[in-house]
């Protein structure tokens, strides 16, 4: 049985009105017992249907607070979506509040009750009295039909505006929202066959602030292409949208910003959409015929952990030196004159380094190693590591990038583990385009 609504009616008059709200119900919400992803899913939907989410609340499962939530968010909105509350039991208010910010009884609807029961027959499961309630909405709402589960879901126009209520099951959700509420909403929004199109490019190795101080003139609130930056662990994403009646269109009107902004930043950006810093280096190795091997000290294996969710990831070895005491061993070929107890605390050379990955390799059965070195040290203000990435083959040594950092030892791990990867995805760069440097 398709997804259906009950009936249907002409469009509504919106005025153009564009704004939506999301209200997600249920006191496990507010209790952080369950996260709530039917808000990212709707809002991500919404925006690439032309639709603006202007608001969204989390509301418990107390009547009064739901019916609250919707007159704000209708207040301020034409259009307001809402998820949960629409199960059997007494703490499941949607229906009852909805009705009363409408200002109508609710109805039992006959084709929802044989929908609810011919579910519980096709699993097998005895259908208990109360899950009659879920065969009631607000007296006038359009019904949506719920092949998938047992709470169905209903939109009700009130004036102008319009509330659609579907299930908090994201699977139901995720069925019902494409195949029958958003058609529903480009009728009563009148709403252009436009999509939302973007593309994501993805830097490491520079702040927030220095994307925006190279390419800040381009970004412009409501323009189009519309550029927007957000900052996450370890890179800053740029993201290029746009509106088009199709792909190609939108990739047309996408190229020559996304020119641009590659002109500005160079080898800073690192991937595409959906490419990861760990699937740009596996592709990288796996084009060279390479293998690598890892060692880390401070960052505790987060490089090898990343690189091993990629599929096939040419990985030889990989190894932690969790101890100061067994990371200093690796520097037992240093040269240092008898008796001088201060030359094993000087800071590392490169001639170091070379040593350092020289023995690496020794052990190792990879083409290529990548070593992230360093001791952390406590102080007042936390923690500090001067830290080394070091990419080298058998025949020589890459490249070498120090720095100092500070944190805590769960920042201290994350970043390490990105800088070196960075410093190898460089490194494998600048060995095949020398002007690359």
């Amino acid at each position: 049985m398709p997804a259906a609504v009950e009936k249907d009616s002409d469009a509504g008059s919106s005025g153009g009105l564009k704004d939506c709200a999301v209200v997600t119900i249920g006191t496990e919400l507010l209790l952080g017992q369950i996260v709530d992803t039917n808000a990212c899913y709707l809002a991500e939907a919404l925006a690439e249907a032309g639709l603006r989410v202007r608001l969204r609340i989390a509301v418990g499962d107390e009547i009064g607070e739901i019916v609250d939530a919707l007159r704000v968010a209708l207040d301020r909105c034409a259009l307001v979506i809402t998820t949960g509350g629409l199960g059997p039991t007494l703490d499941d208010l949607t229906r009852e509040a909805v009705a009363a910010v409408a200002g109508v009884p609710l109805e039992f609807r006959e084709p929802l009750m044989a929908d609810i029961e011919a579910i519980f027959k096709r699993y097998g499961y005895h259908m208990a009295e109360n899950n009659r309630r879920q065969a009631f909405v607000p007296q006038g709402a359009e019904a949506v039909r719920n092949p998938v589960g047992t709470a169905p879901g209903f939109i009700c126009r009130i004036g102008d505006k319009a509330i659609a209520c579907l299930p908090g099951v994201p699977r139901e959700l995720k069925v019902l929202f494409p195949s029958t509420v958003l058609p529903w909403i480009r009728r009563f929004f009148r709403l252009p066959e436009q999509v939302l199109f973007y593309r994501t490019l993805k830097t490491v190795g520079i702040g927030e602030s220095q994307v925006d101080q190279s390419i800040g003139d381009l970004i412009k609130p409501g323009g189009d292409p519309e550029i927007g930056l957000l900052a996450s662990e370890g890179e800053i994403k740029i993201r290029i949208a746009v509106r088009a009646g199709d792909r190609e269109g939108a990739l047309q009107r996408i190229a020559p910003v996304e020119e641009e902004i590659r002109s500005r930043l160079g080898r800073r950006i690192f991937g595409l959409d959906e490419e990861t810093l760990e699937s740009v280096i596996a592709a990288l190795l796996t084009s060279r015929g390479l293998s690598l091997s890892i060692l880390e000290s401070f960052t505790s294996g987060t490089a090898a952990c990343l690189v091993s969710r990629v599929d096939d990831f040419p990985l030889g070895e990989a190894q932690v030196i969790r101890s100061k005491a067994s990371l200093m061993a690796w520097d037992q070929c240093r040269e240092q004159n008898p008796g001088d107890r201060t030359s094993r605390s000087r800071p590392w050379e490169e001639a170091d380094l070379r040593r350092f990955a020289a023995a690496f390799l020794s052990r190792s059965n990879a083409d290529v190693a990548l070593m992230i070195l360093g001791c952390p040290e406590r102080d007042a203000e936390g923690w500090q590591v001067d830290a080394h990435a070091i990419v080298a083959d058998r025949t020589d040594l890459w490249k070498a990038f120090s720095w100092h950092m500070g944190g805590t030892c769960a920042t201290l791990r994350s970043r390490g583990a990105v800088t070196g990867l960075n410093t190898l995805r460089l490194a494998l760069l600048e060995r095949t385009d020398p002007a690359a440097r």
